[in-house]
């Protein structure tokens, strides 16, 4: 993939991510995630073709990454479904002891109000 030539973006990671110089390039933190390596194997300068970093993989090296790479990117999904059923379950306990609560409070200023209006009658009926 070539881009033009006025381009100063000239110098391509292993991620697709496009840089103006092979040294930051070849430290792309994009790699870490979209890589199936993990990290930036190579760097080619899109100008002339030619790898200024690492070396090319062969693409049996590529299909071997890649499949390590789904079962990772796999784990990691699992992992993070696991996290959030965990996040989500806890958010429903404090959500239900957040209720509790409000229904204490509510019944306790009933039970209140039920006594004051008790100790009122109690006066007015002359008991007190």
């Amino acid at each position: 993939m070539t881009i033009s030539t006025s381009s100063a973006y000239i110098f391509e990671c292993s991620c697709g991510e496009r840089f103006n110089n092979a040294f930051a390039a070849s430290h792309c933190k994009k790699c870490r995630n979209y890589s199936v390596w993990g990290y930036t194997k190579y760097v080619i300068n899109t100008e002339t073709e030619a790898v200024v970093h690492g070396e090319l993989p062969t693409d049996e090296e590529y299909i071997a990454a890649e499949a390590e790479a789904i079962a990772r990117w796999e784990e990691e999904a699992r992992e993070f479904e696991e996290w959030k059923a965990e996040q989500d379950a806890e958010h429903a306990r404090q959500l239900l002891e957040e209720a509790a609560k409000k229904e204490a409070a509510a019944k306790s200023a009933q039970e209140d109000e039920e006594d004051r209006l008790f100790e009122l009658q109690d006066k007015m009926l002359g008991l007190m």
